[in-house]
């Protein structure tokens, strides 16, 4: 599946009262509760075509159910925790407004902050105190821990690799905009890099 989409599955039953009702068969709208959120489908006249829209209303409703995390104390020191979930929200803030650019530069913060302060558990200095010119960045800082014996679960490098790429394209000059679904991918990503740090695999030391 694109992972910059988001995909909702529903029965046939729920599918064809979906499609009667945004028909008007009786009203132009279908809700969908579910045991901890609601999903509103509702037709607008403006809109034409196949094109579709995700309301303000429908966006914070994401972030607050599906995309919030906070990462849990005694895992990191606790001002990198502090750090690391205002970075979070903050993220979160952006993306309910429509402030793509600034929320996918925030996740590799957010990451980098993380990861940061998993090496300044283990090694106890922090990256950015280590001596020298060379600092070390995400990379180096994976491959530390590894050595160290944290277990990472498989494709935990790639998820790090797109964030990074992403982050990069939002902050380096390009003349490229992350899109909603972009900025909602990289979102869901960070998410999960945050619970890998979090919840380290079984054998972790």
């Amino acid at each position: 599946m694109d992972p910059r989409t988001l995909h909702i599955a529903f029965g046939d039953g729920a599918l064809d009262f979906l499609v009667k009702q945004l028909r008007g068969q009786p009203a132009d709208d279908a809700v969908f509760t579910f045991p901890d959120y609601t999903i509103r489908f509702y037709r607008d006249p403006n809109i034409s075509g196949t094109d579709g829209r995700l309301d303000h209303a429908g966006v914070r409703q994401e972030t607050r159910q599906l995309m919030t995390y906070s990462f849990p104390k005694g895992v990191l020191p606790d001002d990198v925790t502090q750090i690391v979930n205002l970075s979070f929200e903050e993220i979160l803030r952006c993306y309910e407004r429509g402030c793509y650019l600034a929320a996918v530069a925030l996740c590799g913060r957010t990451i980098e902050t993380a990861l940061g302060g998993l090496y300044q558990k283990k090694k106890g200095i922090h990256p950015s105190e280590e001596p020298g010119d060379r600092k070390p960045g995400i990379g180096a800082i994976l491959k530390y821990l590894t050595g160290a014996g944290y277990k990472f679960p498989p494709g935990t490098d790639k998820k790090i690799d797109a964030i990074a790429l992403h982050r990069n394209m939002a902050i380096h000059g390009n003349l490229v905009v992350p899109t909603v679904d972009e900025a909602r991918s990289v979102i869901y990503l960070t998410k999960d890099v945050m619970r890998i740090a979090a919840e380290p695999s079984p054998g972790s030391t």
